[in-house]
């Protein structure tokens, strides 16, 4: 053996051998990582390509989440109209003696029977139900059918007594006593003159002043003007649009702070009226088109808090009879242009089917195509 073949037998006995193995084993170990993680990248290559065999066909096959059957029904169009929201039955409060005025209601203010309406000279003037106007002093012996309007409004305030007929008896005097009795500022004499009742078919709210406290008046001098305590909407109508809403319709008012209120059509006007544009002297018969009034009446009170302001009525106009619709949402855009429908066959399958549509009204849309009728049932978005 040669000295050299001894130096590297030497080495090679004093080498420590766990750390020849530990390299070797280390390079086998990183050997076999990079090919466990190249099978790992070839697997999730191919089901990037083929997909998940069961689950990934599971999907593709599964019913659609939502359908809908299309059906024939009717269609109504909604027309929308210009109104103004306010009170009905508005008009004027007179004076029915000479005097100074010590005393209105204010603006705004809601009236109903038994409350003063105003005062002339610290003497209050009564508000009570009825349609007739007073126009005569009422004592005993007086009969008419006055009469009887007025007994059954001191009835309804709570006094008895006497009988509600045509008679003025001396039974009724006393209860007018005992009513004028309770009045601040007004004598018990048991007779009842025009100056200290005034008639109103119902509760009235006061609109605006005609005069101030402190001025003096004579008979028939404007008071205050005064509408009933009922909502509605005044919408002015263009003859040609006549056909458009009819008495007992119900309508829709969208108010002016976006909210919506059931309404019904009280009445339509017969007569037409030409807008003010056309009675202006030199307007040259060119302003708008005649119109009719038609009055609303709100089956809900609604906001309060404005006296008049512009509102939108939707009205149902024109109506299609026994139309095949859908879902306004079941429309579907299609690559070549227009619309379409996807449609569910029994086998869950969809498919996309071209349709011409017609007219739209509350959410439907009226369909026609091949291959659909009733009960063909098409995808809707949840």
């Amino acid at each position: 053996m040669s000295a050299d073949t001894e130096l590297l037998t030497d080495g090679a006995e004093h080498e420590p051998p766990r750390r020849r193995g530990t390299r070797r084993g280390r390079g086998l170990r990183w050997l076999v990582a990079a090919l466990l993680a190249l099978v790992v990248l070839c697997a999730g290559a191919a089901m990037t390509v083929w997909g998940w065999p069961r689950d990934s066909q599971e999907e593709e096959t599964a019913a659609p989440a939502a359908t809908a059957a299309l059906e024939h029904t009717t269609l109504h169009r909604r027309e929308s109209l210009d109104g103004t929201l306010g009170y009905a039955e508005g008009g004027s409060f007179f004076a029915r003696s000479d005097g100074v005025v010590t005393w209105l209601p204010e603006v705004g203010a809601e009236l109903s029977a038994g409350q003063r309406a105003w005062e002339i000279d610290g003497a209050p003037v009564i508000l009570l139900r009825g349609d007739t106007p007073a126009y005569r002093t009422l004592e005993p012996g007086v009969e008419g059918p006055d009469v009887r309007q007025f007994e059954q409004a001191l009835a309804e305030l709570g006094y008895a007594g006497f009988t509600v007929d045509d008679e003025y008896t001396w039974l009724t005097a006393e209860a007018v006593k005992r009513w004028q009795g309770d009045l601040e500022g007004v004598e018990a004499t048991g007779t009842v003159g025009t100056d200290q009742i005034w008639y109103s078919p119902g509760p009235v709210r006061v609109t605006g002043h005609e005069v101030a406290a402190g001025e003096s008046v004579a008979p028939a001098t404007p008071l205050l003007t005064a509408s009933a305590t009922r909502r509605i909407v005044r919408v002015d109508l263009e003859v040609g649009d006549r056909d458009l809403v009819a008495e007992g319709d119900g309508v829709t008012v969208e108010m002016p702070d976006g909210t919506t209120v059931d309404g019904e059509v009280e009445s339509v006007g017969t007569v037409a009226q030409s807008s003010e544009e056309e009675e202006q002297p030199g307007a040259g018969g060119g302003g708008g088109e005649p119109t009719v009034e038609v009055v609303i009446t709100l089956l809900e009170d609604g906001e309060g808090f404005l006296d008049r302001a512009p509102v939108t009525v939707l009205a149902r106009g024109e109506s299609r009879e026994d139309v095949l619709t859908a879902p306004v949402g079941a429309l579907i855009a299609l690559p070549g242009g227009g619309y379409g429908l996807s449609v569910v066959s029994g086998d869950s399958a969809v498919e996309d089917v071209p349709v011409e549509t017609g007219w739209f009204s509350d959410g439907l849309v009226e369909v026609t195509g091949e291959g659909i009728d009733a009960g063909t049932e098409v995808v809707v978005p949840e």
